[in-house]
């Protein structure tokens, strides 16, 4: 699927995530698993969902009419792998937690790709959709990863 200029690079963090979701969903090995997951995490995952929550959903509630069930949805869906994402970094997880997580990991996605990326293309104009590219690709230029200390 053709994606506008400003979602391109969260559907390049997305086919990413669905990689690492099959390699959770099939893992055999609980410490490689949650290895290769954090990895992800530390280095697209975490910024990723920053992407969406600070900047490309109230961008989309500015420009146009955000759909705030899909806005809820995702801000859930977020705060649930969050939770997994430190789960998995105090090692208390067992083999069913991971291949749950590349199930929840991998529905989001989907979700995200096939519906949240197809209600704001079809919400915003071509104006909007050039002015969500720029503050997009900015974000992506000067956020960073928050320096978050263990929790357990």
């Amino acid at each position: 699927m053709k994606r506008s200029e400003a979602l391109r690079s969260l559907s390049r963090d997305h086919h990413q995530a669905l990689v690492i979701a099959k390699d959770l969903r099939r893992a055999e090995d609980p410490p490689r698993a949650a290895r290769h997951f954090l990895e992800f995490w530390e280095q697209h995952g975490e910024l990723h969902f920053r992407l969406e929550e600070e900047v490309l959903l109230p961008y989309w509630a500015l420009l146009g009419e955000v759909n705030a069930e899909a806005a809820a949805r995702v801000a859930r869906e977020h705060l649930s792998i969050r939770l997994s994402a430190i789960a998995l970094g105090s090692g208390h997880v067992s083999l069913e937690q991971i291949h749950d997580l590349g199930e929840e990991l991998e529905a989001h996605v989907r979700f995200e790709e096939r519906e949240l990326f197809a209600l704001l293309e079809a919400d915003l104009d071509e104006d909007g959709l050039a002015h969500l590219a720029r503050v997009v690709s900015e974000a992506e230029a000067t956020l960073t990863r928050p320096q978050l200390g263990a929790v357990f």
